[in-house]
């Protein structure tokens, strides 16, 4: 056998490992520096000056314009208001820099994000290695920001017992998306004739629309939505979605009150500050719907999202907020007392522009707020006939105007209270001090007449104070506003503002105008012209530049009927939290003034003005309540209108009850009729029907438990 030779054995030996290179140390201090620049631009939106700092590699793939589009529309998506930031530790050894970013969302509150800027050398200088990740870790290249927002149903609107004024029910929502219309013509022609709405209303919904909006037309009854489905499907653009909607079971008889809901305006998107309202949310327009809203609609929430811009996937969410329940408010308003105010101010003769209020005396409470012409606030959902359209429109009778707070009148003679008042505070007048009554007044060339010399009467003669107000004597009122301007031409304008004239009452949550009290000052700022002793005549019966709301007249008579005390009234009581049987008050009784006179003056004027009432001097104010089985105490007014006006006098009456000295009123009342001629003749009757509805009502017994 052959010799085999050896295989020669090889030695393993462990290969010596080959030593890393030694980082270079970067200058931590410039990429420092430059992190800090780049946060310190971002909180102030410069994101031009940003884009300064990015390296030219990235300046290559992109341009300035769209660097900048991508911040701010990132920014108005998100809600963006304030950003801080701040470098959160050293630099690494690649010159990587850790950064903490705190953004503040007006949609879902504060962001807070951690993320690393990082550098790179760029020639001579560190530079921004920028990509959209460095706004949103997770954003990349293809995500986009966009916010889904959540709504919780709107609050009921209930009255003091529980019945519902506005609620929201399930309808089916005909709607429609401007962009995806494929055939305008036909389209707006089929739901023409599906929605009995006429073609061109259809189009105006929809002509200042953004393409992708979805315009709701009309709301029909839930069980139709089979049918609308299959009389739309193949119009392009139309859509019949499940939505909730407003309704209002007591339709225009608490219209002023409720006001009314519709779609939002493009406006309305524009301005919201939430940035989560959507052409198709309803948005409170009018009375409580638009006061009230915030309790009402509740505080949106909703996710803020990063989704793939093309196919809209959702790749993560950035941040969100739990949407705040609405809530149902609990008014003091009685409905089926409200109803009875309604119609007794429906049956004055001749109506067509007037209200009436009814006021608690004892803490403010609406019981009753009326206003006519008025509305069924169902027609902003359901859409109104041509007919009624007309007649909404009509800005003369302007039904949707609430002329119980939104509207100020001169008053007439229910004002001479308050000029009694300045008397007896200012001047130390008694019940009991005389004055002429005569038939006539003249200053320089200008005459006032008592109101008896329009029927052929002569002068009243001398009567106290207490006389001319029973008497509702002008010239009486004439003297005391001469006697009170010739001490000081304030006294009489502060006395109206004590009993809360010219200026807002502060009622919670619902829309009014503050009026007018004329003064010195008042004049030479509205009319460049100095008051003079005839501003004081006219004022000292309601006449001249006094405005004032109904409801301001109504509380005024509610200080005198309570001693004194002048309240701020309130119409939403409480609310209640979805599900839940419990209350929360939300309008403790309120006092915004005290008159400035003794219980003595107070007395006087009780005295009075339940003698008008029920003495046959009281201008014809006991032929309406002589019989009556209840002590009211009120008050006529006739308001005449200027030269410029030829239509007949405001109709006032003024009243609360019981009325007796010593008896603790329960309700005052005012009720106001435009145009139509003297207070005993429309104004009282209708006060009459109101009182005695009240005395029937279930009401009055829990009023005086």
């Amino acid at each position: 056998n052959p010799t085999r030779e050896p295989v020669p054995t090889a030695t393993l030996v462990p290969p010596t490992a080959t030593p890393a290179p030694t980082p270079t140390p970067v200058d931590t201090e410039a990429p420092r520096q430059l992190a800090e620049a780049w946060v310190a631009l971002w909180s102030t939106g410069d994101y031009a000056g940003m884009y300064n700092l990015v390296s030219s590699d990235v300046r290559g793939r992109v341009s300035q314009e769209e660097f900048v589009a991508r911040y701010t529309d990132i920014a108005n998506e998100a809600g963006l208001e304030r950003i801080s930031g701040k470098v959160n530790g050293e630099p690494d050894l690649n010159g990587t820099i850790p950064v903490a970013v705190t953004m503040e969302s007006r949609l879902v509150g504060e962001i807070a994000l951690e993320n690393t800027v990082p550098v790179v050398k760029d020639g001579n200088e560190w530079r921004v290695d920028w990509t959209p990740s460095l706004i949103f870790t997770d954003l990349g290249d293809t995500g986009c920001i966009v916010f889904e927002g959540q709504r919780s149903s709107r609050g009921r609107i209930l009255d003091r017992n529980g019945k519902t004024l506005a609620q929201d029910i399930v309808v089916a929502r005909v709607g429609i998306v401007p962009g995806d219309v494929t055939d305008e013509e036909r389209a707006v022609g089929e739901l023409s004739k599906l929605l009995g709405m006429p073609a061109e209303d259809i189009r105006a919904r929809y002509a200042d629309a953004q393409p992708e909006w979805f315009i709701p037309l009309k709301d029909m009854p839930e069980d139709r939505s089979a049918d609308l489905i299959n009389a739309t499907q193949d119009l392009g653009g139309v859509e019949v979605r499940r939505a909730s909607a407003r309704t209002y079971p007591y339709g225009a008889v608490a219209a002023h009150v409720t006001g009314w809901v519709s779609p939002a305006s493009e406006e309305d998107v524009a301005n919201d500050e939430t940035g989560t309202l959507k052409a198709d949310d309803m948005v409170g327009q009018a009375g409580l719907e638009y006061g009230a809203n915030e309790l009402l609609a509740g505080t949106p929430g909703g996710k803020l999202e990063i989704v793939e811009c093309e196919t809209r996937a959702v790749r993560g969410v950035v941040a969100e907020r739990e949407a705040e329940p609405a809530k149902d408010i609990i008014l003091t308003i009685d409905i089926e007392f409200q109803k009875q105010v309604d119609k007794a101010l429906a049956e004055v003769k001749g109506i067509e522009r007037g209200s009436a209020v009814v006021v608690d005396p004892r803490d403010g409470a609406i019981l009753a707020l009326v206003s006519h012409p008025t509305f069924d606030p169902n027609g902003f959902i359901n859409g109104f006939d041509a007919k009624e359209r007309k007649r909404i429109d009509d800005e003369n009778q302007a039904p949707l105007r609430n002329r119980a707070t939104q509207v100020g009148y001169p008053t007439g003679s229910i004002f001479k209270v308050i000029t009694a008042s300045a008397a007896m505070h200012f001047l130390d007048y008694t019940g009991d001090t005389e004055i002429d009554c005569p038939q006539s007044v003249s200053l320089g060339n200008q005459t006032w007449n008592d109101w008896v010399v329009e029927y052929g009467s002569g002068a009243q003669g001398m009567l106290t104070l207490h006389s001319g107000l029973v008497r509702s004597c002008n010239t009486v009122f004439y003297q005391i506003g001469i006697d009170l301007d010739d001490e000081n031409p304030d006294w009489l304008p502060e006395m109206a503002k004590a009993y809360g004239l010219g200026a807002p009452t502060g009622i919670p949550y619902f829309p009014e105008v503050a009026g007018t009290v004329p003064s010195d000052d008042w004049k030479r700022e509205q009319i460049g012209d100095g008051w003079a002793t005839g501003d004081a005549v006219n004022l000292a019966i309601g006449q001249g530049f006094l405005l004032s709301t109904p409801l301001q007249m109504a509380n005024a008579y509610a200080a005198i009927a309570n001693g004194g005390t002048v309240w701020r009234p309130f119409i939403v009581d409480a609310t209640r939290e979805p599900g839940s049987e419990a209350t929360t008050r939300i309008s403790e009784p309120k006092a915004i003034g005290e008159l400035p006179l003794t219980d003595d003056q107070i007395d006087e004027l009780h005295s009075a003005l339940r003698e008008q009432t029920n003495n046959e001097a009281g201008v014809g104010s006991d032929r309406i309540f002589g019989e009556f089985n209840w002590a009211i105490a009120g008050k006529t007014g006739t308001a005449q209108l200027d030269e410029r006006h030829s239509s007949k006098p405001h109709s006032w009456f003024a009243a609360y009850g019981p009325g007796d000295p010593g008896d603790t009123s329960t309700i005052a009342t005012i009720v106001m009729v435009e145009g139509i001629g003297e207070g005993v003749q429309h104004a009282a009757p209708a006060t009459k029907q109101i009182y005695s509805a009240y005395l029937k009502t279930d009401l009055r017994a829990r009023l005086e438990e």
